[in-house]
Protein backbone atom coordinates (compact mmCIF):
# COMPACT_ATOMS: atom_id res chain seq x y z
CA UNK A 1 0.00 0.00 0.00
CA UNK A 2 2.98 2.08 0.49
CA UNK A 3 4.73 1.97 -2.83
CA UNK A 4 1.91 2.15 -4.27
CA UNK A 5 0.91 5.64 -2.51
CA UNK A 6 4.13 6.63 -3.75
CA UNK A 7 3.51 5.55 -7.33
CA UNK A 8 0.27 7.26 -7.34
CA UNK A 9 1.96 10.51 -6.03
CA UNK A 10 4.80 10.41 -8.59
CA UNK A 11 2.62 9.19 -11.48
CA UNK A 12 3.92 10.57 -15.09
CA UNK A 13 6.70 12.21 -13.15
CA UNK A 14 10.66 11.40 -14.83
CA UNK A 15 12.40 10.87 -11.71
CA UNK A 16 9.56 9.73 -9.58
CA UNK A 17 10.58 9.92 -5.81
CA UNK A 18 14.10 10.91 -6.85
CA UNK A 19 12.72 14.52 -7.26
CA UNK A 20 13.25 13.81 -3.47
CA UNK A 21 16.73 13.58 -3.32
CA UNK A 22 17.51 16.18 -5.81
CA UNK A 23 15.86 18.39 -3.45
CA UNK A 24 17.24 17.58 -0.31
CA UNK A 25 20.95 17.32 -2.53
CA UNK A 26 20.07 21.34 -3.42
CA UNK A 27 19.03 21.71 0.09
CA UNK A 28 22.09 20.67 1.96
CA UNK A 29 24.66 22.62 -1.02
CA UNK A 30 23.05 25.63 -0.69
CA UNK A 31 22.75 25.82 3.28
CA UNK A 32 26.39 24.09 4.29
CA UNK A 33 28.11 26.45 1.51
CA UNK A 34 26.30 29.58 2.87
CA UNK A 35 26.03 28.75 6.49
CA UNK A 36 29.37 26.84 6.90
CA UNK A 37 30.88 30.24 6.12
CA UNK A 38 28.82 32.70 8.09
CA UNK A 39 29.44 30.72 11.00
CA UNK A 40 32.80 30.14 10.46
CA UNK A 41 32.36 26.13 10.48
CA UNK A 42 34.63 23.90 8.04
CA UNK A 43 32.83 22.49 5.82
CA UNK A 44 34.15 19.09 6.02
CA UNK A 45 32.10 18.95 9.34
CA UNK A 46 29.69 21.27 9.15
CA UNK A 47 27.82 19.74 5.15
CA UNK A 48 28.42 16.28 6.54
CA UNK A 49 26.29 17.30 9.86
CA UNK A 50 23.83 19.08 8.35
CA UNK A 51 23.16 16.53 5.40
CA UNK A 52 22.76 13.68 7.60
CA UNK A 53 20.89 16.17 10.22
CA UNK A 54 17.84 16.71 7.21
CA UNK A 55 17.62 13.01 6.19
CA UNK A 56 17.01 12.15 9.72
CA UNK A 57 14.61 15.06 10.38
CA UNK A 58 12.28 14.77 6.89
CA UNK A 59 12.40 11.30 7.86
CA UNK A 60 10.75 12.02 11.46
CA UNK A 61 9.16 15.46 10.87
CA UNK A 62 7.43 13.25 7.93
CA UNK A 63 6.20 10.42 9.93
CA UNK A 64 4.78 13.06 12.44
CA UNK A 65 2.72 15.40 10.31
CA UNK A 66 1.37 12.45 8.12
CA UNK A 67 1.12 10.69 10.94
CA UNK A 68 -1.78 13.45 12.35
CA UNK A 69 -3.74 12.44 9.18
CA UNK A 70 -3.44 8.66 8.76
CA UNK A 71 -6.53 8.12 10.13
CA UNK A 72 -8.87 10.80 8.68
CA UNK A 73 -7.07 10.52 5.03
CA UNK A 74 -8.12 6.62 5.59
CA UNK A 75 -11.84 7.18 6.70
CA UNK A 76 -13.28 5.50 3.71
CA UNK A 77 -11.51 2.48 4.37
CA UNK A 78 -11.92 1.97 7.80
CA UNK A 79 -15.04 3.23 7.44
CA UNK A 80 -15.79 0.05 5.18
CA UNK A 81 -13.19 -2.66 5.31
CA UNK A 82 -11.86 -4.70 8.70
CA UNK A 83 -8.51 -3.63 8.71
CA UNK A 84 -6.48 -3.45 12.23
CA UNK A 85 -5.84 0.49 12.53
CA UNK A 86 -2.34 -0.07 12.92
CA UNK A 87 -2.26 -0.90 9.48
CA UNK A 88 -2.42 2.52 8.13
CA UNK A 89 0.27 3.56 10.62
CA UNK A 90 2.85 0.96 9.22
CA UNK A 91 1.73 2.54 5.44
CA UNK A 92 2.87 5.35 6.65
CA UNK A 93 6.14 4.20 8.24
CA UNK A 94 6.82 2.27 5.03
CA UNK A 95 6.38 5.44 2.57
CA UNK A 96 9.07 7.59 4.77
CA UNK A 97 11.61 4.64 4.88
CA UNK A 98 11.06 4.24 1.15
CA UNK A 99 11.60 8.19 1.28
CA UNK A 100 14.86 8.17 3.27
CA UNK A 101 16.27 5.13 0.75
CA UNK A 102 16.02 7.93 -1.66
CA UNK A 103 17.79 10.32 0.34
CA UNK A 104 20.51 7.80 1.00
CA UNK A 105 21.87 9.13 -1.98
CA UNK A 106 22.50 12.31 -0.88
CA UNK A 107 24.26 10.43 1.93
CA UNK A 108 26.85 8.67 -0.26
CA UNK A 109 27.38 11.95 -2.29
CA UNK A 110 28.78 13.22 1.06
CA UNK A 111 31.04 10.44 2.12
CA UNK A 112 32.82 10.82 -1.56
CA UNK A 113 32.75 13.81 -1.56
CA UNK A 114 34.52 14.83 1.71
CA UNK A 115 36.22 11.33 2.16
CA UNK A 116 34.35 10.24 5.19
CA UNK A 117 35.22 6.31 6.24
CA UNK A 118 32.44 5.47 8.68
CA UNK A 119 33.96 2.29 9.90
CA UNK A 120 32.53 -0.13 11.76
CA UNK A 121 30.23 2.44 13.87
CA UNK A 122 28.03 2.73 11.22
CA UNK A 123 26.61 -0.60 11.91
CA UNK A 124 24.84 1.07 14.56
CA UNK A 125 22.50 2.55 12.20
CA UNK A 126 20.93 -0.38 12.41
CA UNK A 127 19.40 0.00 15.71
CA UNK A 128 19.20 3.58 15.77
CA UNK A 129 16.66 3.18 13.25
CA UNK A 130 14.83 0.72 14.78
CA UNK A 131 14.53 2.89 17.63
CA UNK A 132 13.51 5.73 15.73
CA UNK A 133 10.55 3.38 13.74
CA UNK A 134 9.40 2.14 16.91
CA UNK A 135 8.96 5.87 18.21
CA UNK A 136 7.60 6.57 14.78
CA UNK A 137 5.03 4.07 15.19
CA UNK A 138 3.74 5.18 18.64
CA UNK A 139 3.47 8.78 17.93
CA UNK A 140 2.04 8.38 14.41
CA UNK A 141 -0.78 6.03 16.15
CA UNK A 142 -1.42 8.69 19.33
CA UNK A 143 -1.56 11.50 17.12
CA UNK A 144 -4.13 9.81 14.65
CA UNK A 145 -6.08 8.54 17.32
CA UNK A 146 -6.17 12.52 18.79
CA UNK A 147 -6.10 14.09 15.32
CA UNK A 148 -9.90 11.93 14.72
CA UNK A 149 -11.22 13.23 17.59
CA UNK A 150 -10.07 17.18 17.69
CA UNK A 151 -8.97 18.30 14.02
CA UNK A 152 -7.31 21.22 15.28
CA UNK A 153 -4.49 18.96 16.24
CA UNK A 154 -2.56 18.78 12.41
CA UNK A 155 -2.04 22.73 12.13
CA UNK A 156 -0.86 22.47 15.96
CA UNK A 157 1.65 19.62 15.27
CA UNK A 158 3.08 21.60 11.77
CA UNK A 159 3.43 24.63 14.05
CA UNK A 160 5.27 23.14 16.66
CA UNK A 161 7.67 20.73 14.37
CA UNK A 162 8.68 24.57 12.33
CA UNK A 163 9.97 25.96 15.04
CA UNK A 164 11.41 22.67 16.69
CA UNK A 165 13.30 22.36 13.53
CA UNK A 166 15.65 25.64 14.52
CA UNK A 167 16.07 24.40 18.06
CA UNK A 168 17.26 20.96 17.01
CA UNK A 169 21.16 20.64 16.10
CA UNK A 170 20.22 20.84 12.40
CA UNK A 171 21.57 23.82 11.51
CA UNK A 172 23.87 24.27 13.76
CA UNK A 173 26.14 22.15 16.34
CA UNK A 174 25.59 22.32 19.82
CA UNK A 175 29.49 23.24 20.69
CA UNK A 176 28.61 26.87 19.17
CA UNK A 177 26.22 27.42 22.33
CA UNK A 178 29.82 27.49 24.16
CA UNK A 179 28.87 27.11 27.91
CA UNK A 180 25.26 26.50 27.54
CA UNK A 181 25.65 23.67 24.90
CA UNK A 182 23.55 21.77 27.38
CA UNK A 183 20.73 23.21 26.55
CA UNK A 184 20.44 20.70 23.75
CA UNK A 185 20.24 18.17 25.92
CA UNK A 186 16.61 19.34 26.40
CA UNK A 187 15.26 18.91 23.52
CA UNK A 188 13.98 15.48 23.05
CA UNK A 189 14.26 15.02 18.83
CA UNK A 190 18.18 16.24 19.44
CA UNK A 191 18.70 12.78 20.59
CA UNK A 192 16.91 10.98 17.84
CA UNK A 193 18.51 12.50 15.14
CA UNK A 194 21.69 12.17 16.68
CA UNK A 195 21.37 8.94 16.94
CA UNK A 196 20.86 8.55 13.35
CA UNK A 197 23.69 10.99 12.39
CA UNK A 198 26.55 9.98 14.42
CA UNK A 199 27.36 6.19 13.29
CA UNK A 200 26.32 7.30 9.64
CA UNK A 201 29.67 9.35 10.13
CA UNK A 202 31.30 7.16 12.05
CA UNK A 203 31.09 8.06 15.35
CA UNK A 204 28.93 6.23 18.42
CA UNK A 205 26.16 7.60 19.97
CA UNK A 206 26.14 8.55 24.01
CA UNK A 207 25.17 6.45 26.92
CA UNK A 208 22.92 9.49 27.63
CA UNK A 209 21.56 9.45 24.02
CA UNK A 210 20.47 5.67 24.04
CA UNK A 211 18.86 5.75 27.33
CA UNK A 212 16.96 8.65 26.66
CA UNK A 213 16.04 8.03 23.37
CA UNK A 214 14.77 4.42 25.09
CA UNK A 215 13.26 5.69 28.20
CA UNK A 216 10.72 7.87 25.29
CA UNK A 217 10.33 4.67 23.47
CA UNK A 218 8.94 2.61 26.42
CA UNK A 219 6.90 5.52 28.15
CA UNK A 220 5.60 6.45 24.65
CA UNK A 221 4.17 3.33 23.70
CA UNK A 222 3.31 2.57 27.47
CA UNK A 223 1.11 5.94 27.10
CA UNK A 224 0.11 5.24 23.31
CA UNK A 225 -1.20 1.45 24.05
CA UNK A 226 -3.30 2.67 27.06
CA UNK A 227 -5.14 5.87 24.67
CA UNK A 228 -5.60 3.24 21.63
CA UNK A 229 -7.47 0.01 23.97
CA UNK A 230 -9.90 2.63 24.94
CA UNK A 231 -10.28 4.61 22.45
CA UNK A 232 -9.79 2.40 18.84
CA UNK A 233 -13.55 1.48 18.81
CA UNK A 234 -14.51 5.24 18.66
CA UNK A 235 -12.02 5.97 15.29
CA UNK A 236 -14.83 5.04 12.72
CA UNK A 237 -17.91 7.18 14.23
CA UNK A 238 -15.00 10.10 15.06
CA UNK A 239 -14.43 9.57 11.25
Amino acid sequence: MGWQDIKRRYRRSLLGPFWLTLTLAALVTAIGLLYGRLMGQPLDRYVPHVALGFIAWQFISGVLSEGCQVFVSHAGWIRNLRLPLSTFVYKTIWQHLLMMAHNALVYLGVLIIFGIVPGWAVLLVVPALAVIVLNGTWAALLLGLASARFRDIPPIVQSILRVVMFVTPILWIPSQLGARAHLALYNPFAYFVELLRAPLLGAVPSQTTWALALAVTGVGWVVTLLFFAKFRSRVAYWL
